[in-house]
Parts: structure tokens; sequence; C-alpha cells
């Protein structure tokens, strides 16, 4: 007669490696151990759109990242998976480091003293910000190593 020998189990199973900002959301709620209404409730977000951004069906906007990065303690960076991010140019830096600190373009311009517009230009290159912006610019770059 075999003597069977049960091992413990987790009762969660292991979570998915899905490097995407909906299994990142994903993957940091179940760390918290909260439930999708846990999570509308925190952040205010209705539960069909977190579903929708876990399943990566739609896009989170820096806002409400923002919000969902207070919510399960993480940064909207890693949320946002902004280290994939190009930053081979200003612009594409500024929009880096805009979105990196959770801003969409309207909040950004308003935070620099700029239009929603004169944003969108920096960030795809067709003007560069003058000294006076640049100045107001360089604490959300410091987020990139010196060049």
């Amino acid at each position: 007669m075999g003597i069977s020998i049960l091992k413990e189990t987790s009762l969660s199973p292991a979570l998915p490696e899905d490097d995407t900002p909906g299994g990142r959301i994903r993957r940091a709620r179940l760390e918290k151990n909260m439930l999708l209404v846990d999570l509308a409730t925190a952040t205010g977000l209705s539960v069909r759109s977190l579903r929708l951004a876990e399943q990566n069906k739609s896009s989170v906007s820096p806002s409400n990242l923002k919000k969902l990065s207070e919510a399960l303690g993480v940064s909207v960076a890693y949320l946002g998976c902004f280290e994939i991010l190009p930053e081979h140019t200003l612009g594409q830096r500024i929009k880096k480091a805009r979105l990196y600190h959770g801003y969409n373009k309207r909040e950004f311009g308003k935070k620099l003293g700029v239009s929603t517009r004169m944003i969108l230009w920096w960030e795809k290159d067709v003007y560069r910000p003058s000294e006076k912006y640049m100045e107001r610019l360089d604490k959300f770059l410091a987020i990139f190593p010196s060049l």
C-alpha cells in the first residue's frame, strides 16, 4: 500500500509574465490582493474600464495611470511601460518625461505655461523649446542620465 503525500500548494497561481501595461496593472493589483472592484473604488475608475485596460483592449490616460500608481504603490513609468519608449531626440525625451510624470499634453502645457499644441510640436521635434522653457523642462528631464 502506497502512501501519497500531498504538497501544499498556493491558492493563487503564479502570476503570468505579461510585460504589457495591462499585465503590469493586473500583476500589481494581484500582488496587493485587490479585486477589480477594490481598485475601482480606490481610483474612481469603473470595473469595466479596468478590465479592458488589464486585457490591453483600451489604453489608460496618463492621469488615470497616476491614480492607478497611487492606489497600487508602483510608479506611473512602470505601469505604462515607458522604459521602452525611444529617447533619441529632444522631442522623444520630452514625451517620455511627460508620460513618466503622469501628465497628458494639456496638463503638461499648463505646468510649463505653454499651449497643448506647443507640447505636441516639441514632442514631434517641429520646434525646439526656447532657453526659458528648457529651464522649466529641466526638472522633468532629470529622469535621463546626463548626456
